[in-house]
Formats: structure tokens, sequence, C-alpha cells
């Protein structure tokens, strides 16, 4: 991999006078209770007041805020060989990248050859055919999770959501149960709310995670008891006969195109506990918000369900169904506009750079927030409003009417004014089965489910590495059909 030489300068983009200040508030203090509270509204804040590129005063490096969609793109795709995903310093000349204590060295974390190496290995596992495979599964385990509840039952959605992805990369992962340990200790074993993964996103995270507290001690046992089951499971894998269709049985099946080696046991432990950890908790939000929305908007909600019962009548969904269920998908595109599965991503210059006219220092933090290019009005009429008929294609004479009709690449809107995976190589290498799954779960429980917002539950965000609901999605369930 060839890296820009210390001390020399590369130049992005350039629309304004080179290596003009960044402007940014003061106050390292505030910014850091800032980003521990609600990041969100602080971020939004920073770009309304000070603009597509704020400097932000975080402990001993400043981080730089980019909301531009042009400027976005040139970090993450055009000169995506000039970041580095090592954000986080932990020593003189060393850094880790976020996630790292729990992902080890995966393709969420990695960076230059080894990245390039692992993501051709890794992507035939993800091509569309191959997800297309698992659309039966979505279906079934989507219709099983809703087996229990019954007409007016409360139910935390985001609980229920969780429990549906987990059997999702459960058995499609691993080719276990819900109800198998593997589920059991990924359900339990990794406290979200303390801990590392709580601190991530700050500064000096890796020496908190150090402290001798409770949460730690916690998180590391926990992280132990799952490295033990997936260990266990690589071994029962390789006593079998190599043919299983999981993905777990694929990565030790997977052999370098050049050499023909397959990946050391460390490499395929972490690229699975990737695969497990952050393949259900994303989608498992994108489908909680989606409930609260359609909860909160009856009409959309109709709209949805009418298509549902067009398109399936009374059976399961098929993949063949996706390009008819639109405005299911609409409403999918939709909530992950307003509430996008992860918080933000994270990038180290590896050199001092000019961007958007803006001198950006070597080794400072650049980071990407989804829910700032997501709300911004420039290229999102009315952002805060709910309105799944800007995704339509072939919008109806009525849609059409509508000022937010429109697809989110259109000539006018900047393609990553919408990145809830990301973009370039670093792109999430799971976004398609996502997306599949989201779809298909939202019409199999459609079929027979509607879900009402729960009067005074005050819902409000958790933003830490995704975005969740603070206080859990309390709904009440109303059987359409039997």
């Amino acid at each position: 991999m060839t890296t820009p030489q210390e001390g020399t300068s590369m130049t992005l983009v350039s629309t304004a006078p080179p290596a003009a200040a960044v402007p940014g508030p003061t106050g390292k203090l505030r910014a850091l209770l800032a980003m521990s509270g609600n990041p969100m509204d602080y971020f939004t804040g920073l770009r309304d007041e000070y603009g597509p590129v704020v400097r932000v005063p975080l402990g001993f490096r400043n981080l730089y805020l980019i909301s531009d969609p042009e400027a976005v793109n040139e970090v993450l795709v055009n000169s995506h060989r000039n970041f580095t995903k090592a954000t986080m310093q932990v020593g003189r000349g060393k850094w880790e990248a976020p996630l790292s204590v729990i992902f080890g060295n995966s393709l969420t974390t990695s960076d230059g050859e080894y990245h390039r190496k692992q993501r051709r290995l890794i992507q035939p596992m993800f091509h569309h055919e191959r997800i297309a495979g698992y659309g039966r599964a979505f279906a079934e385990l989507s219709d099983d999770i809703q087996s229990g509840w019954k007409d007016g039952d409360r139910l935390d959605m985001s609980v229920e959501m969780i429990e549906l992805t987990l059997a999702v990369v459960a058995r499609t992962i691993f080719d276990v149960s819900l109800d198998s340990d593997v589920a059991r200790t990924v359900r339990t074993a990794i406290p979200r709310d303390e801990g590392p993964l709580r601190w991530d996103s700050l500064p000096f995270a890796r020496y908190l995670a150090k402290l001798p507290l409770p949460g730690n001690k916690r998180f590391f046992e926990g992280r132990d008891k799952l490295d033990a089951i997936v260990y266990r499971l690589m071994a029962e894998r390789r006593k079998g006969d190599g043919q299983g269709a999981d993905l777990l049985s694929m990565l030790i099946a997977a052999r370098d195109a050049d050499t023909g080696e397959p990946m050391e046991d460390h490499q395929v432990r972490d690229e699975a506990i990737t695969m497990l950890m952050a393949g259900h908790e994303t989608t498992a939000n994108a489908l909680t918000w989606a409930y609260h929305l359609l909860g909160t908007h009856p009409e959309a909600r109709a709209r949805m369900h009418a298509e549902i019962d067009e398109v399936l009548g009374d059976r399961l969904p098929t993949v063949e169904d996706l390009p008819r269920l639109v405005w299911t998908d609409a409403v999918l595109s939709e909530a992950m506009r307003l509430y996008p599965p992860i918080m933000g991503m994270a990038r180290r210059p590896l050199a001092d750079f000019e961007l958007a006219g803006y001198h950006i220092p070597k080794d400072s933090f650049v980071a990407m927030v989804p829910w700032v290019n997501h709300r911004d009005p420039k290229w999102w009429p009315q952002p805060e409003l709910f309105a799944p008929q800007r995704w339509l294609k072939n919008p109806s004479p009525a849609d059409a009417a509508d000022e937010l009709t429109g697809h989110a690449v259109q000539p006018g809107r900047p393609r990553l004014a919408y990145l809830p995976f990301g973009a370039g190589p670093r792109q999430c290498i799971g976004n398609t089965f996502s997306w599949m799954e989201g779809v298909m779960a939202l019409a199999t429980v459609g079929r027979n489910w509607e879900f009402e917002p729960v009067p005074g539950h005050a819902v409000d965000i958790l933003a830490r590495i995704t975005i969740r609901p603070r206080y859990g999605m309390p709904m009440t369930a109303r059987r359409r059909r039997a």
C-alpha cells in the first residue's frame, strides 16, 4: 500500500482559498459532554451554525465534522487510501480502529492491503444471488416471531426486533436456532450500555477500558464466552464435510485466489463475530424505528398494508415479491433516512490535506454523521417529516404532485446525501442482506399485524455506535386478520 509521506500535503476538494481556517465552537469540556449526551442534536446544530465543515475541540485532537456530500464522497470514495480507520491513539505512534476491542481485525476495523484482501475473499458470500437464498429464512423467522403475540398485547418492539434479527443471524451465520447457547450468549454476553462499547466514540476510550470497573469486567468476560462458542463451532465445522451453507462454513472454506491459503482461525473469528454483532442490531433498530414511524403515520401504514395484501394475499413473501413491494421498501428507506443504523464513520488523515477549501491536519479526527446528512434541508425538503413518497421511482399522479416525491439518487441531489451503509470500498458488505431482511420482515409481519404507539411514552434516541430508542419502543399490537 502506498501512503502519503509525513510532511506532504494532498488536495482533495478545493472550492475556496486554500488553507482557510475551519470554523467551529470553542470549549473542549462542552464538546465532550455534548457527545456523551445527545450528539445528534449537537452535530446538527454545528452544521446549521458553522456550515458543512466544522472544527470541534475534542481532547488532545480536533474533530472535523464533514457533512457536505461531495466532501464526504472525497473522503470515503475518491481518496479513501489517504485515510485510515485507526482513529484511536493507544500509545506513542500506535493507533486502533473503534470497535476493534470486540471485532478484532475484521472488515469493519482493518485497513490497507489486508482489508482489500479480506474484502475480495468475503465478497462472494454476499453476492445478491447467494443472499436471495436466505429469503425463505427471512420470511419464516419473521413469521415465527409473531406466533406468541395476542391482539392487544403491549410489546417492546425494540426487544421483539432484536429477537427477530438475532434469529436470522443465528440461522444464517451459524445454522443454529434462537434457543441455542449461541443466541443466548449473544443476547446477554456483551453489555451495550457500559464498558468499552459505551466509550468507543470518545478520544480516550482505550484508557477507560483498562480501568478495573465492573462494566469492563463484564464486557471482557462476555467476549471470552462468545469467543469460546465461535471456536467450538469452527472445530465442529472442520469435522464435517465442509459443505455447509451457513456463513461460518463459507468463511472456513474460503481460499485466497492468489495463494490458495485459507483464513487463520483468528481471522475467521473476527469476521464471524463482526457479522453476528453488527448484523442484527442495526437491522433491528431500522425495523423498530419503521414501526414507530408507521404507528404515528396511519395513512402510510394503511398504504403499506394495502400493498402487502395485494402482493402477498395469504402467503409468506419470497425474494421474487420484492420488486412489487415498492411502498414497503420506501418505508424502510425513509426510516433509515430519519434514523440511520449507525451513529457515524470516522477516519484519520495520513497527511495534511485541504477539503472544501479548508486545511485539515494529519492525524486529526474526521467524522461523517449520516444523521446530519440525512436531515439537511438543502437536499431533503422538510427533513424532519416522514415521507416515504420521496423514494418512489415511478410515482402516481397524486404522488408526483407532492413536492417531497423523488428518488434519493436523482439529478440535483448528491448520492451521498444518503449513506445509511457508508460508501466506497468500505461500504457495509452486508447492506443487501440487511435491506432484503428488513423489507421481508415488514411484509411478513404486516400480513397480520399493525402497531399503535403507547400514549404518553417518551420517544428519544440513544446514539452509542448505533441509534436506538433510549427508553425502548412499547407499542400495542393489533391483529389485522387471523
